[in-house]
């Protein structure tokens, strides 16, 4: 991947030489604006724990931790016992749980956004070498925005970081006459033991041997091969090398049961929404448009490898949404180039370009202290509508925790059914002893067992012969999502099966055929354990900011489940809290009208009528609400 840098830098220098005065100015205001990029990465990468994969990650090191061996099939679930598991990410499961023996979730919430504060820094100085500290912090805005969706703790946090590392070290090769190149393999060592997406780094390696004569090509050839070897330093040695190239072949948006999750839908069809993607569309329009300039100036000389590497991770982002973020840390410094080829070749141009640097700096500043400030007040998460919260800990409303302390009090009996959701949280607190019956891992649970789990959900009748099947005693369902929410209310008609606990987050259900002294023991404490749900649900409302993202959906989650489950009073209550909260106004026009309705159909006019004053003081004109007044 060839860079010529010398005219631009050249031009540079005679800018300042010309205006030493002015280009002092434009350099501080340059770095004061790559200064504020790199503290909105870390502003937004600073989240409480969040991601039901987290809690597996910190199982399967507690496990690693213990047991002192890394498990060749699976030791978190009852029912795949057989199934092989090839963690390639045990390096980074073993330091996760490390780090939270030592710190807990909080400290994992600030090395999270260390993590990323990083990638930030190293992708400002790759681009910045291109076109200059403003315009890099432009483009890297851009870049961070568009992967703040997967910055979670997540191994693919690591990724991202070892991603930003072996490109930086490849571009100083090219400038160094191939001198660092040798860290490219303790960079790919690490890679291979933390992650499955190692295989990036080895097509970033593959892509830079497709280069001009002004490579050093001995030496990239020979460090370059020696670390693309250096990912069979693994516990699985071939098989974990391979796997990456397996598992990709499996688990994408082409296979029919995986088009069910949502990370794996593609973020270019219509209907898919979110910040991430609006930005990841920006910058991805922007790379393709400097790439195909860049392309008509230089062809002869051009940077094929990086072009290469653009495409495949373009491809690769267009196709799976969880890829946009991969896209974005990797293609930005490419795009940077494409720009600086571009100014290159158009002295007028380039001319413009410096004398707005300023210009360009100053959005990149506002621009990071937009993105820091609404996410600090979480005004991003409530228009993203997405259950985020900046700072460290836990986010609450979200995970099974008092759920799984009920079952574990109540002596449930196992085996246990929970949904995929959940999974993650239940290996870590594991309330029956005995293991999960699915979770996140999705290479360890085949496209079989995963498609007969999802169909099962949905289909009564496979659902009760698969809980036969594997003995299930206990299920808990986290109804947040809507088939889990159907599938709990089905249980709930079901005689063969006691509800015995739901809260804001979870509903746990008792087969009922002799497990008699389980559900007394459940009911005997149950009131408890309502108490301290009902206290979750009531206690004392926030005006203003910060918005509290993971009560909200807790509570939503709640007023739906009490209302599916006929809880009408329950649910209302719950409903009326979620409008303090400060829902979006679609949102809360949509709750009034509910909330009316409900009213209007039992003969309480006047709460009806107010919640027809609280929808048209959103929107004056809405028809319904001005029919409820009358």
């Amino acid at each position: 991947m060839t860079r010529t840098r010398t005219t631009v830098r050249r031009d540079r220098r005679h800018q300042s030489e010309a205006v030493p005065a002015t280009a002092s100015a434009q350099r501080w205001l340059g770095k004061t604006a790559c200064a504020s990029v790199a503290l909105a990465a870390f502003v937004l990468a600073f989240h409480k724990l969040d991601d039901f994969d987290t809690w597996w990650h910190l199982s399967a090191g507690r496990w690693i931790a213990t047991n002192q061996t890394i498990p060749a099939t699976d030791t978190l679930s009852h029912t795949v016992r057989d199934h092989v598991w090839v963690n390639v990410q045990w390096g980074f499961d073993l330091v996760l749980y490390a780090l939270h023996s030592v710190g807990g979730p909080a400290l994992l919430s600030v090395v999270g956004a260390i993590v990323f504060l990083v990638v930030a820094a190293l992708l400002l100085r790759l681009v910045a070498r291109d076109v200059g500290d403003s315009l890099a912090a432009f483009v890297v805005l851009l870049a961070i925005v568009a992967a703040q969706e997967r910055v979670t703790l997540r191994p693919e946090l690591l990724s991202f970081l070892l991603l930003a590392a072996v490109l930086s070290v490849l571009e100083y090769g090219r400038r160094s006459d191939g001198r660092g190149l040798f860290l490219l393999v303790p960079l790919m060592i690490i890679w291979a033991n933390v992650h499955s997406l190692f295989i990036v780094g080895a097509f970033a390696i593959v892509c830079a041997f497709v280069g001009t004569a002004s490579w050093p090509h001995r030496r990239l050839l020979i460090w370059g091969g020696v670390a693309l070897a250096a990912v069979l330093v693994n516990p699985f040695v071939f098989e974990g090398a391979l796997f990456p190239l397996k598992l990709l072949s499996r688990i994408n948006g082409a296979t029919a049961v995986f088009q069910t999750i949502g990370e794996f839908e593609s973020p270019l069809v219509s209907g898919v929404t979110g910040v991430s993607v609006v930005f990841y569309k920006i910058l991805l329009g922007i790379g393709c448009a400097a790439a195909l300039a860049a392309l008509m100036v230089r062809f002869r000389r051009f940077d094929w490898g990086g072009l290469i590497f653009f495409v495949g991770l373009a491809v690769l982002s267009g196709g799976t949404r969880r890829n946009v973020a991969l896209f974005a840390i990797g293609g930005a410094p490419f795009i940077g180039w494409c720009v600086a080829v571009v100014l290159e070749s158009r002295p007028r141009w380039q001319h413009v370009a410096l004398r707005r640097a300023p210009l360009v700096a100053a959005m990149a500043i506002v621009g990071a202290a937009v993105v820091s400030g609404t996410v600090v007040t979480g005004a991003l998460y409530k228009f993203d509508n997405s259950p985020q919260e900046f700072g460290a800990g836990v986010i609450e409303g979200a995970f099974p925790e008092r759920a799984a302390a009920f079952a574990r009090e109540a002596g449930l009996p196992g085996r246990l059914y929970n949904d995929m959701a959940s999974g993650g949280y239940l290996t870590w607190d594991d309330p029956s002893g005995e293991g999960v019956f699915v979770d996140g891992r999705l290479e360890v649970y085949d496209t079989a067992f995963v498609t007969e789990y999802v169909t099962a959900v949905s289909t009564p009748a496979r659902w009760q012969a698969d809980a036969d099947r594997y003995g299930v005693q206990t299920a808990i369902i986290f109804h947040r999502f809507e088939p889990e929410r159907v599938l709990a209310g089905r249980l709930f008609q079901d005689t063969a099966w006691s509800l015995v606990y739901y809260d804001e987050v979870a509903a746990i259900f008792v087969r009922a055929q002799g497990n008699d002294e389980a559900i007394a023991r459940a009911a005997s404490i149950r009131p408890k354990w309502d108490a301290r749900t009902n206290a979750w649900l009531t206690r004392a409302t926030d005006q203003g900011w910060p918005y509290p993202a993971g009560r909200v959906a807790g509570t939503r989650a709640y007023a739906r489940f009490a209302a599916g489950i006929g809880r009408a009073d329950a649910a209302i209550a719950a409903y009326l809290t979620l409008i303090e909260l400060g829902i979006r106004p679609t949102e809360e026009i949509e709750r009034r009208l509910l909330l009316a309705r409900y009213f209007v159909s039992n003969n309480r006019q006047a709460e009806a009528r107010e919640q027809a004053r609280g929808i048209l003081a959103i929107d004056p004109q809405h028809a319904e609400a001005l029919r409820l007044l009358q």
